[in-house]
């Protein structure tokens, strides 16, 4: 079991000293309340988030902290940060981290440094940024500690090292435990996100992925891709065709191609665990796509493995799905500085969130087909539950 706790940083980008985002509940979660599955309990007394949003105005940091995330998840995978001059505000990135173990707690401190040698940088011999005075402490949990463990549990110092000054010792700690993919925002061209789109379509079995195509477009029989530059592709009623890759993502439209891939990752991400970071939610297609997502992670049914989603959004109507506030953080950029602040512990407020009031009642016949997401849905859980 891996849990990312919190993280704080000093110098990267244009966010403030000392900025921290912390993914434990702070809110009181009791096993027979709504709220309940919007938390996962890693330990005792010790609950993290499963769906994490953030939101603010154009341009107020949504994107810089999920580019943070995101280069945190790679440090610990590969113990490497990417040498990129624009991530340093100063002369070097300090970043504290907190994460939980299978059962232990570490603490974890260091200093980011660019190239010395911009000459070095631009010949292409090194494009990763030093890492220096390293310091990782750890200690086993105890359910009294609770979230206050930095100051209840005794931490001891872990005395191993790379040796090497572009690698983290993280790398020996957390490589096995790191699956995280981020999304970036959708393009205005009909592109997908990657080549790999195309091997999605053949990462689940044939009926889960009709499902998921005929969800975002019902007109789609079937589309398989059948490698090289080769996809089969199917209207109801019409024949099947063979189209290239650039062929195919001209006959169906933005929000499709998103949606498709967006879904068969999420599927991948239940099945396997992780964390998946998302830019603009919402970018592209329904708002009810969106919530119907965020439903797949809190139905513990599904979502065994405690696979996590951090996502960014212009729009707070989508927020009204949570049940919870404290896992949505609001991002301002005051001058040049960005801030943080959670909706549950910097607000004085004594009432939830509005709820959307026609949220299923389909009043205007937009809503995607009911029936469809509950097959979608069902054979989510029959992927996920094959293993066990």
């Amino acid at each position: 079991m891996f849990a990312l706790l919190k993280v704080r940083v000093s110098g990267y980008k244009m966010l403030k000293d000392d900025f921290e985002i912390d993914f434990i509940s702070r809110a009181r979660a009791d096993t027979d309340q709504k709220d309940s599955s919007e938390v996962f309990e890693i330990a005792e007394g010790l609950r993290v988030f499963n769906t994490v949003a953030l939101t603010g105005s154009n341009a107020s940091g949504k994107t810089t902290v999920l580019s943070l995330l995101d280069r945190v998840f790679r440090l610990m995978k590969t113990g490497r940060w990417m040498m990129d001059r624009g991530d340093i505000s100063s002369s070097e990135i300090k970043i504290h981290l907190e994460f939980f173990i299978n059962g232990v707690v570490y603490l974890y401190d260091s200093k980011i440094l660019p190239l010395d040698s911009p000459m070095e940088l631009e010949l292409g011999y090194a494009s990763y940024c030093t890492i220096k005075d390293e310091v990782v402490r750890l200690a086993t949990y105890k359910p009294s500690a609770g979230r206050h463990y930095a100051e209840k549990l005794h931490f001891k110092k872990d005395e191993n090292a790379t040796g090497l000054d572009d690698t983290s010792v993280l790398v020996f700690i957390c490589r096995p435990y790191i699956n995280s993919t981020f999304m970036k925002p959708f393009p205005s061209r009909n592109t997908p996100f990657s080549l790999s789109f195309f091997d999605y379509l053949n990462y689940f079995d044939d009926e889960l992925t009709a499902e998921i195509i005929r969800l975002l477009d019902d007109s789609i029989e079937r589309i398989r891709y059948l490698g090289k530059d080769d996809v089969e592709f199917k209207r109801f009623g019409q024949k099947t065709i063979h189209v290239t890759r650039n062929g195919l993502l001209s006959l169906l439209s933005n929000g499709t191609v998103k949606g498709i891939e967006l879904y068969i990752r999420v599927a991948m991400l239940l099945k396997h665990g992780g964390v998946l970071l998302i830019d603009e939610i919402e970018n592209c297609f329904h708002k009810n796509l969106v919530n119907n997502i965020l439903f797949l992670f809190t139905d513990k049914t599904i979502n065994k493995k405690n696979a996590q989603v951090v996502f960014s959004t212009h729009y707070s109507e989508i927020l009204d799905v949570f049940n919870r506030r404290d896992n949505i953080f609001i991002l301002h950029k005051k001058g040049s500085v960005i801030e943080i602040s959670n909706l549950y512990s910097d607000y004085d407020i004594r009432t939830e969130l509005s709820k959307s009031k026609r949220f299923n009642d389909n009043t205007f016949g937009t809503l995607l087909n009911y029936e469809r997401l509950m097959k979608v849905k069902g054979l989510i859980r029959r992927e996920v539950s094959r293993d066990d």
